[in-house]
């Protein structure tokens, strides 16, 4: 799923990177891979976070937010430190970027650089958010969490129906997809029938998602049809469908095959997002006139390999690195060394 993501996402840059021609531009709707990694995040962290709520009644806030900075921050600061070196030698009156350095620079657009940092601020702000919200609503039974949750996923419509934002990558008004992957989390983790009975439903709505999914791509072809993106809310929906169905099990041989084929992508995708303006911004320079499916092809190839530097450099020592303090040590570290 992370694959089908960060893919999405490198084919709508590199549309953007390419020109835009009109031929491709409806390509550029792939931007909403970023949505289906806040899904992913949200029921990834989430499932973390019940799991130790439920086992220990408690939630060690402390050690989830080191975790999680010691899993994106490193890679994160070396990328944009080159990019602030890179910009202080051949830009005039370049600005130091401090607020790049403590994740606000989605409150303050446009972004004059490192223009695909406005998600990781997302992500960021609800890593503070998320740990603390689930402890504090300890106490209240599932139904009441789900509720909560209900509301919480909700609440950006409003504020972007009010139009309460200054910008639509604001965190207020993108963390509906975040919230999704919680509260699907909460079900798996709380609601046991409830799940099974999503699980069975699902069946029926996951070829419909897919062919709306596809259906937005084959409408932005049809000049008379205004077909805008979908709003991060039913992009909520339509990938919760998908989250809910790769956390099913799927005995077929043929889905194992393909989820141990896209491994590779999955695990490198945080690298990768970072990266891959760069890879693009390389084609863009080398060879602009070079056919769409070539150029990005040699992009895809330049953003695994840098993209594998990065993640053997500094993505997974800083991730190894996390068992040698006790700070950061993950739950079952922690109680296998107790023992």
């Amino acid at each position: 799923m992370r694959a089908a993501a960060i893919l999405l996402v490198i084919l709508a840059h590199g549309v953007n990177s390419y020109g835009s021609p009109d031929f491709l531009r409806p390509l550029q709707t792939g931007g909403v891979g970023v949505d289906l990694f806040f899904v992913l995040s949200g029921w990834l962290l989430g499932s973390q976070l019940f799991k130790e709520l439920n086992r220990t009644q408690h939630i060690n806030v402390s050690r989830f937010w080191i975790r999680r900075w010691m899993r994106t921050l490193p890679a994160y600061y070396v990328v944009l430190v080159f990019t602030v070196i890179q910009l202080s030698i051949t830009k005039e009156n370049f600005e130091f970027p401090y607020k790049y350095f403590v994740f606000i620079q989605n409150y303050d657009y446009p972004l004059h650089f490192f223009s695909i940092s406005w998600s990781l601020c997302v992500e960021e702000q609800f890593y503070l958010a998320i740990a603390p919200l689930l402890l504090f609503s300890k106490r209240l039974s599932p139904n009441a969490k789900l509720i909560l949750l209900l509301v919480l996923l909700v609440v950006p419509s409003i504020f972007r129906e009010l139009e309460m934002f200054g910008h639509r990558n604001e965190t207020h008004v993108r963390w509906d997809c975040c919230i999704m992957g919680v509260m699907l989390a909460h079900i798996y983790a709380n609601k046991t029938a409830l799940w099974e009975k999503l699980v069975r439903f699902n069946r029926v709505v996951l070829p419909i998602t897919i062919a709306v999914f596809i259906g937005v791509f084959v409408l932005k072809y049809v000049p008379s049809v205004d077909a805008s993106t979908p709003s991060p809310f039913f992009l909520s929906l339509i990938f919760g469908s998908w989250v809910l169905w790769a956390a099913s099990p799927k005995p077929a041989p043929a889905v194992k095959a393909v989820v141990t084929g896209v491994n590779i992508v999955s695990t490198r995708s945080y690298s990768m997002y970072l990266l891959h303006p760069e890879a693009l911004a390389a084609c863009h320079k080398f060879m602009p006139e070079a056919p769409f499916v070539i150029y990005m092809i040699v992009a895809l190839a330049i953003t695994m390999v840098i993209s594998e530097v990065l993640h053997r450099a500094i993505e997974l020592p800083f991730m190894n690195l996390r068992e040698r303090f006790k700070v950061s040590q993950s739950k079952s570290h922690v109680s296998l060394n107790a023992a």
